[in-house]
């Protein structure tokens, strides 16, 4: 019996088709598992079985919703406790005009849509690489999108990152597919004005040399802030800087997926405080700059000698997923939703770039602990004793991101190794 799971396992991971089957059974499976947990607890029937209190659906709009409602009541921005950009509080207003409930409706369904709209892009990025999908195959890959459970539990809470995802794969169409500057800058610059992060993909158009891209996105965004100055005045976007940089201090947080969070959490229960608490805070913050730019000096002598190497749909691919895990992972603060981003990159590896055995096994670890990442979670919960502490210290998510990092830099160094030695001598 071992030797045909061997055999069926070996099958899912050499063969193509089988494997991306295999992969989107998976993500269906952890997504409307998470959904059927998540209800059955709310609702009541494992009522007492878990120890920490369930939050409701829409908990995370919950407080957007409420935040826009006072500031629909005439209070400021600061005032009214809104967390995200101060422009962004007139997206949360249009719903707040409604009861709780019905705008919870109202922006999951608006979610959604943009994750459809998501879909149809990146089955025409894969179109745009070369890649043919069947119509069961598009149906797979909008279903695996919806379901994935970073989605899932994104729309059930009712934040923006579906919104934020489905503007990235707007982006990369448009930069890299439409060669569209002002679509892609703005596409760009909407995600940037949600959450922070995306602005790290500026990375892909400089080693692209797409400078022109770099100075549109520049001025839209450098537009939509002044024109929040003047409608909102300057206090709103100190507070805002000021929430940011509370946001990133190192703290522990259960639910955290960053990178970062091994440290912090680790230090909480070891209790470390005081002097060496600010020194591995530090020591921590210099040492992701030290990796980020190491990885940065690695690709500068292809980009110096031959740049236009970069625009090629395998420098393309790596690039920007290099660019997207790195976003997403090296922040002080990372929950699960933030892997939404990773949607495209992991269909753009999937689908597009060809997989050695064990390339395919860390790409199916990473999905596989994303989309388990709650029943993890859950688990651990009942369990308690040392397996509830190693996933407080170890977050799923963060197994999830070191395996696609480690995966892409493994990629990159042999497709770079392969491009010198491809290079004529003399």
């Amino acid at each position: 019996m071992f030797e045909e799971i061997r055999i069926l396992l070996s099958k899912l991971l050499l063969d193509d088709k089988w494997y991306q089957l295999f992969l989107g059974g998976m993500v269906l499976t952890g997504g409307v598992s998470f959904l059927l947990l998540f209800y059955l607890i709310w609702s009541g029937v494992f009522q007492g079985l878990l120890p920490a209190e369930i939050a409701i659906p829409g908990r995370d709009f919950k407080i957007l919703y409420n935040a826009a409602t006072r500031f629909s009541q005439g209070a400021s921005v600061a005032e009214a406790g809104y967390i995200y950009f101060p422009l962004v509080v007139y997206y949360h207003q249009l719903f707040s005009h409604l009861s709780f409930y019905p705008a919870f409706i109202t922006i999951s369904l608006w979610s959604l849509l943009l994750a459809v709209i998501a879909t149809f892009l990146a089955i025409k990025i894969l179109d745009h690489y070369q890649v043919r999908l069947s119509t069961a195959g598009k149906w797979l890959v909008l279903f695996s999108i919806i379901f994935f459970c970073p989605v899932t539990a994104s729309l059930n809470s009712g934040n923006v990152n579906t919104l934020v995802f489905s503007f990235i794969t707007m982006f990369f169409f448009f930069f890299c597919v439409r060669n569209k500057n002002v679509y892609a800058g703005l596409s760009l610059a909407v995600a940037t004005v949600f959450k922070i992060f995306p602005a790290a993909l500026l990375l892909l158009a400089a080693f692209q040399r797409r400078f022109k891209f770099v100075l549109v996105f520049l001025l839209i965004l450098a537009l939509i802030g002044v024109f929040s100055i003047l409608l909102l005045g300057i206090p709103a976007h100190l507070y805002f800087m000021e929430y940011v940089a509370f946001y990133q201090d190192g703290k522990a947080a259960g639910s955290n997926a960053a990178i970062s969070s091994v440290i912090y959490n680790s230090m909480e229960l070891l209790n470390i405080t005081g002097t060496t608490q600010s020194t591995v805070n530090i020591s921590w913050l210099f040492i992701r700059l030290a990796f980020v730019f190491t990885i940065l000096g690695y690709l500068y002598p292809l980009f110096r000698t031959k740049a236009e190497v970069f625009r090629n749909k395998e420098w393309t691919i790596l690039l920007f997923s290099l660019f997207s895990v790195l976003m997403v992972s090296l922040t002080n603060h990372s929950w699960v939703y933030y892997a939404s981003s990773l949607i495209l990159p992991f269909l753009l590896f999937v689908f597009c770039l060809k997989l050695t055995t064990s390339e395919k096994t860390l790409l199916t670890i990473s999905i596989a602990f994303f989309s388990f990442n709650t029943h993890i979670e859950s688990l651990s919960a009942v369990v308690g004793g040392a397996f509830s502490t190693l996933v407080y210290v170890v977050h799923p998510g963060v197994i999830g991101y070191l395996s696609f990092l480690t995966l892409v830099l493994l990629k990159i160094a042999r497709l770079r190794q392969a491009g010198y030695q491809r290079a004529p001598k003399g």
